[in-house]
């Protein structure tokens, strides 16, 4: 084209722009004007400026693009619908969904134009993107099956899963899940077929390969999972928990504390000075990997993911809410004074038996003990909390003279 031709071209384009421009007509009093004249210019206006911007309004479709479209015609292999094209776009019988003749839907594009100028829809797919979006935004978990191991194309190494929504309204789209993004612990290679619970991290049905771009993460369902379970309790709630192993809480501690498991993949800790043993043993000592026990909450933090436990605290209320004054226990001796011995009664309680409160031998002198020995005491007193518990022994050998 010459350049005079152009030159033409272009007045005549701004000539149109000219002629469908409503701008006089917001210059006129609205008296003289028709009904909605001025509103009907407006929008033949917009019509024209984007014919001729060259709009995409009617553009052919390309793959993973949404489009709008009437259903025309509908086969036993699928329907026809129409979406401003020269030809209707085909949508397979598996991909409508309740869409009928003469309604209109919204679809997502699964195939570029064909060389006979047709394009594959899926009314179905775009419903699930839709649905994947709001899930997405609200954090709602979702259940999966992984159906492959995805490799590093570079590497050659196991980069992490492949899976695909089976059931619901996300049937068929397909995401990725990284190894950083498994359960802890989690093999992928012995995780093709089974069906997981995820939390959707990213969702784009334009970018990614074919099936558009899905990732997910495991470990951030999981964590939802504990928080909530965690939040589920307050302190002084008793709990069972099976010992998982002893750590050291702190670089500094000398001996181990627990960490234990409370069910949906919670782990809690009961710190060292919160093991019961006694005379006072070491944690690992006392319990064993595996074995089922009882501790109570003693905090609760759940946007932290930690809950802290305690042997010593559960074995102290349920003995303390056993013993009255009168009560006769066997108990052990822990530690010696000069003013009289100490003794662990039972679940980490432990009372005073005082001087004046021994009894006697023959030559009129105290009975004397050495820490491990145990012998049997009676409860003089409790103070508010177990705080302070007073024995006796000689009342045990006065009554029984009697």
């Amino acid at each position: 084209m010459s350049n005079v031709t152009s030159k033409a071209a272009k007045k005549i384009k701004n000539a149109n722009r000219k002629l469908f421009s409503f701008a006089r007509l917001q210059t006129i009093d609205p008296f003289f004007l028709e009904e909605n004249e001025l509103e009907t210019a407006r929008i033949q206006h917009e019509q024209m400026t984007a014919l001729l911007n060259g709009s995409n309004l009617n553009a052919t479709p390309s793959r993973k693009d949404f489009i709008e479209g009437e259903v025309t015609i509908q086969t036993k292999k699928g329907s026809y619908v129409a979406i401003g094209q020269k030809y209707d776009a085909f949508v397979p019988t598996s991909e409508v969904g309740d869409l009928t003749v003469g309604e209109r839907g919204n679809f997502w594009v699964m195939s570029n134009q064909t060389k006979e100028g047709m394009v594959t829809l899926s009314h179905v797919q775009a419903q699930a993107w839709e649905k994947l979006k709001e899930i997405s935004e609200s954090g709602e978990h979702v259940e999966a099956r992984i159906f492959a191991v995805a490799m590093d194309r570079r590497s050659q190494r196991v980069s992490g899963v492949r899976i695909v929504f089976e059931d619901g309204g996300l049937k068929g789209i397909r995401g990725f899940i990284p190894n950083t993004e498994l359960a802890i612990g989690s093999d992928p290679r012995n995780m093709v077929d089974t069906v997981i619970t995820a939390k959707v991290q990213g969702a784009d049905p334009h970018k990614g390969g074919e099936f558009g771009y899905v990732v997910l993460s495991q470990k951030d369902a999981a964590k939802d999972v504990a928080s909530k379970h965690i939040a589920s309790f307050a302190p002084g709630d008793a709990v069972a928990a099976t010992v998982l192993k002893f750590i050291k809480a702190s670089p500094n501690d000398k001996d181990m504390s627990v960490l234990v498991n409370i069910g949906n993949g919670v782990t809690g800790l009961i710190y060292r000075t919160e093991v019961s043993g006694y005379p006072r043993r070491k944690a690992n000592d006392v319990l064993k990997v595996g074995e089922e026990i009882e501790v109570e909450v003693t905090r609760v933090q759940p946007e932290l993911q930690r809950i802290s436990l305690s042997m010593k605290a559960l074995g102290k209320k349920r003995t303390l809410s056993a013993l009255e004054p009168g009560f006769v226990v066997e108990a052990d001796v822990v530690n010696t004074a000069t003013y009289g011995y100490f003794l662990h009664i039972g679940g980490g309680v432990e009372g005073l038996l005082h001087v004046s409160d021994l009894a006697k031998d023959e030559s009129g002198k105290n009975e004397s003990f050495k820490i491990g020995d145990r012998t049997q005491v009676v409860v003089l007193s409790l103070g508010d909390n177990g705080s302070r518990i007073s024995l006796g022994r000689r009342q045990i050998v006065a009554a029984a003279k009697k």
